[in-house]
């Protein structure tokens, strides 16, 4: 029995070794053909994926930098519709104070112009009243005249009257 378990020992040794040979046989062909494979995916696979990431990164940049463009544009358009407003405003104003002014200029031009109506009415009124006032002395006086002037000195008057406007009129000309 002594030598069986020696051989069954010796064999097992043997058979160890031979196992643990063939393990490392079989790790490097395995490692041959599928670990440098695998390890060469898994590093073209990490490049890319690292591609990846700076090229989000890149993105985010731009998409930040943009984003500061669009806020600063949008500041710069909101302060330029402010100053339209502004300037709207302020030509609103204007044009209501000249509307205004063109308003007082009217209103002052149709009171002169009424005025200026109103004297020459007063005036054409004045001028009939006097013009009526003589016409009736005239005829008042005609006729105390002709009671009282007979019918030769009122001939002699009228020569007399007509000569003296012929002679204003021959001045005046």
């Amino acid at each position: 029995m002594g030598l069986e378990w020696q051989k069954i020992i010796q064999s097992l040794n043997f058979t160890i070794i031979a196992n643990w040979i063939n393990f490392g046989i079989l790790v490097a062909v395995l490692s041959w053909l599928l670990y440098r494979p695998a390890k060469e995916f898994i590093e073209k696979r990490r490049e890319k994926i690292k591609s990846r990431i700076d090229q989000a990164k890149e993105r985010e940049k731009s998409a930040a930098e943009l984003k500061e463009e669009r806020l600063d544009e949008l500041k710069s358009a909101r302060e330029e519709r402010k100053e339209i407003i502004n300037q709207a405003e302020k030509e609103a104003a204007e044009v209501v104070e000249e509307g205004r002014k063109k308003a007082k200029e009217e209103a002052r031009r149709i009171i002169e112009q009424a005025k200026a109506e109103a004297k020459q009415e007063k005036e054409k009124a004045r001028e009939e009243v006097e013009e009526e006032y003589v016409n009736l002395s005239l005829l008042g006086a005609e006729k105390i005249l002709r009671r009282e002037i007979d019918e030769e000195d009122q001939r002699r008057f009228l020569d007399s009257l007509l000569e003296e406007i012929q002679s204003e009129e021959i001045d005046l000309q």
